[in-house]
């Protein structure tokens, strides 16, 4: 369940390319309305893909869908050296 004004969820994946290396890493979270547009964003070095949806639990499976919201914010790769990030609270603001 979502929480404040977003409405969707979401279920991805970020994938990071590094010459031989490839990594992703699974991605869920809150968006404003579970209504999507097919899309994925990104390069040949970082990409983000991934389904929304809206509704209790609606990402338990997204096999077959491959929709992106547009309201995501895009990505960028932080500089060299930047302060890490806060540790994301498992509150109520998480899908299952």
């Amino acid at each position: 369940q979502c929480y404040d004004d977003l409405r969707g969820c979401f279920h991805g994946n970020v994938t990071l390319r590094l010459g031989n290396v490839t990594m992703w890493r699974e991605v869920r979270g809150c968006v404003r309305d579970g209504t999507c547009a097919r899309e994925w964003r990104g390069d040949d070095a970082v990409s983000l893909s991934g389904s929304c949806c809206a509704g209790d639990l609606c990402n338990r499976h997204l096999a077959n869908k491959t929709l992106f919201d547009p309201d995501l914010p895009r990505l960028e790769l932080l500089p060299h050296g930047h302060a890490p990030t806060a540790t994301p609270k498992m509150a109520d603001n998480a899908t299952a």
